[in-house]
């Protein structure tokens, strides 16, 4: 069914893109590369929504930008700047089927937890993780 303009709600297409965009999951005979698409093109919704640096907020309350030398501004910025694409990577990995992935996940968790960040920072390194 389609909606014309006028019947366009903000507030409804925000929160159905939302619920779209956290609950999509691939499907356990879809291949990656599929999903990837998809997921991605979700995320161009999300983005048009909420703007280009949707997470920079986000960004500033995490212990990866805590960590930075609060003199290091260039690398706060950058850090600042990536994290759209670095929140992405994680949402990738966490939605491709868990079943496949499982030791994959368990790993970045485990060395997480000894003070090891092996989690990619990009949607292409969470693929590769992934096909390794």
């Amino acid at each position: 069914m389609n909606k014309s303009a006028d019947a366009e709600y903000d507030f409804l297409d925000f929160w159905e893109a939302n619920q779209k965009f956290f609950a999509m999951k691939q499907g356990t005979t879809e291949n990656l590369m599929h999903f990837k698409e998809r997921f991605l093109r979700q995320a161009e919704v999300l983005q048009d929504l909420y703007g280009v640096a949707w997470f920079r907020d986000f960004a500033v309350k995490t212990k990866a930008y805590a960590a930075i030398a609060s003199t290091d501004t260039a690398a706060q910025n950058k850090f600042k700047d990536d994290i759209f694409e670095a929140v992405l990577a994680t949402g990738f990995l966490c939605n491709c089927d868990r079943t496949r992935k499982a030791p994959l996940m368990l790993d970045l968790q485990m060395n997480y937890c000894r003070e090891v960040d092996y989690y990619p920072k990009t949607v292409s390194k969470a693929q590769d993780k992934q096909l390794n």
